[in-house]
């Protein structure tokens, strides 16, 4: 009995319907060669074996093409319309379009540059094997591919698994996750302490960003560091002035400024009443100003000045008479 062209439409959907069970999907044209050669090994298993006729199989693979694969296979039929297509022209018009040897070549690279980076080591195994049928001239052994596992994993794994043997690639991931798990472990341990610690040791919040000023007198900082330079002078010989033999005071050298700069005895400078340091001439904060009766003249012009008081400026009185001066 013959068959009517709808019998044969009724045969291919149900062939096509049972390799869709079998789970063959849809091929849309991708560049890809790892898409590509997979969905092609699935299909060609798939008709294997539900045992689909060799008159069907083009029929039942082009079925499952779709958009720009679609296109493409309406543009080899037209050009070979006159030829019975077989399985065997299907696959090399397939291979030549979306399989050939440079596809083939792009994976074949990016296999020999895999390394683990930021994936676990599960990840790194799952993408080792996809691409491994690319190269597997290059790794013909067991073994070879234990070491080009190896040398993809991050430094910490492969430091800790470089003088160890293992029989299978099985062995070695189940190395490698390990190791995996108590590195993750210690970092997460030592992530825990440091964020402890920093809280302990946290500052409150006033001293956070630019520090305090520090405070003047005798708790401040200034008070302890004028204790400290009145003591640098003490070594040995006394602070008190010293009244020389023509009548004026002087002071042990102690070598800070405004003090004596030149030996034990020389005449220490009256006090500016301006700047409230000792120097001679006219005083820097007011430039020719008299520092002895503030009046506008240099201080060696001063009427006052055999008279005046060198420390308190006042006429009437000496330096060793001032009241405003306590020696002790």
């Amino acid at each position: 009995m013959s068959t009517t062209p709808r019998d044969n439409v009724v045969t291919l959907v149900r062939w096509v319907k049972s390799m869709k069970e079998l789970g063959c999907e849809a091929f849309m044209g991708e560049e890809d060669a790892e898409i590509t050669g997979r969905w092609l090994r699935k299909i060609e298993r798939s008709i294997d074996q539900i045992a689909v006729p060799a008159e069907l199989r083009v029929d039942c693979a082009t079925q499952l093409l779709s958009d720009r694969a679609q296109t493409w296979w309406d543009i080899v039929k037209e050009r070979r319309a006159a030829e019975m297509l077989r399985w065997g022209d299907f696959r090399t018009e397939f291979e030549n379009q979306y399989y050939s040897r440079q596809h083939r070549k792009i994976k074949e690279q990016e296999f020999l540059a895999l390394t683990q980076g930021d994936m676990t080591v599960l990840e790194y195994e799952r993408r080792f094997q996809d691409l491994f049928m690319f190269a597997s001239v290059y790794l013909p052994t067991e073994q070879h591919r234990i070491e080009r596992l190896r040398d993809g994993l991050r430094q910490e794994l492969r430091m800790g698994l470089a003088a160890l043997q293992f029989p299978t690639v099985r062995d070695f991931i189940v190395a490698a996750q390990s190791l995996e798990a108590v590195a993750a472990a210690g970092r997460q341990e030592a992530d825990g302490q440091g964020t402890m610690g920093a809280e302990k040791h946290k500052e409150p919040a006033s001293f956070i960003g630019r520090p305090p000023f520090p405070k003047k007198g005798k708790g401040g900082h200034f008070g302890q560091f004028k204790k400290k330079i009145g003591n640098l002078g003490s070594r040995g010989t006394s602070s008190r002035p010293i009244q020389s033999s023509q009548g004026g005071w002087s002071r042990p050298q102690t070598g800070l400024p405004g003090g004596v700069a030149e030996g034990p005895m020389m005449t220490t400078y009256p006090l500016c009443v301006r700047c409230e340091r000792r120097h001679p001439g006219d005083c820097s904060v007011t430039s020719g100003r008299c520092y002895i009766c503030r009046q506008e003249h240099r201080w060696r012009d001063c009427p006052y000045l055999d008279v005046a008081c060198y420390h308190c400026g006042e006429p009437g009185h000496r330096r060793r008479e001032c009241p405003q001066r306590t020696i002790g």
